[in-house]
């Protein structure tokens, strides 16, 4: 406050403004851990008897008669598709990345897969018989009974596959990796890095 000199006073105020940021909320970045005990679970060994059998009859189209046939193309598609997709969910399973998104839902997921994929190998599996029937002459079709038969395996094992993943969803399981806890802790638990902001005090 001061005087202008004509007998009147002036007032100044200053403003002063003070910015703040909120509180960074710190991250946590899980990385992922190899945990092979899922392979002792039944899920585990479905999916590696389901690669098997994906992985033979493959093998048995390719080398089993001409590839002309329209069931050899769809055989082919149904095998090495269900190869790449049941490969990746086990490697989702084995670095417990399932257990870390549970937003996904990973038994439903897998119950649709599952079933597609039984019906798929059904008409894949008819598909070789009548070739194996109509090509019976030929030397190269001797394979295509022997695939038939692998084809139908795998046919049951999606189908089996399918039924724990129904009944998993029944009874509101949750997808994970491994075999449960022991003393300690999980095994195979993913190590949490936390990463807080550097401005934050």
């Amino acid at each position: 406050m001061h005087d202008d000199g004509g007998g009147y006073m002036t007032t100044t105020t200053t403003t002063h403004y003070v910015y703040s940021t909120p509180a960074a909320e710190p991250v946590t970045l899980v990385s992922p851990t190899l945990d092979t005990s899922y392979l002792k679970t039944l899920g585990g060994m479905v999916k590696c008897v389901a690669l098997a059998l994906c992985f033979i009859t493959f093998l048995c189209v390719v080398g089993g008669g001409p590839g002309y046939f329209s069931g050899a193309g769809f055989a082919t598609f149904v095998s090495i598709f269900g190869f790449m997709m049941t490969l990746s969910l086990l490697l989702l399973y084995l670095f417990r990345v399932v257990d870390q998104l549970q937003q996904i839902p990973w038994i439903v997921g897998e119950m649709v897969f599952c079933f597609a994929w039984t019906i798929f190998f059904f008409i894949a599996g008819s598909m070789l018989a009548i070739a194996a029937m109509r090509f019976h002459g030929a030397a190269g079709w001797g394979l295509a009974s022997v695939c038939e038969f692998f084809a139908f395996g795998a046919m049951c094992t999606y189908g089996f596959d399918c039924y724990l993943k129904f009944l998993a969803w029944k009874h509101n399981e949750v997808a994970h990796g491994g075999m449960g806890t022991t003393v300690g802790g999980p095994q195979g638990t993913p190590k949490r890095v936390t990463i807080r902001d550097p401005y934050d005090v």
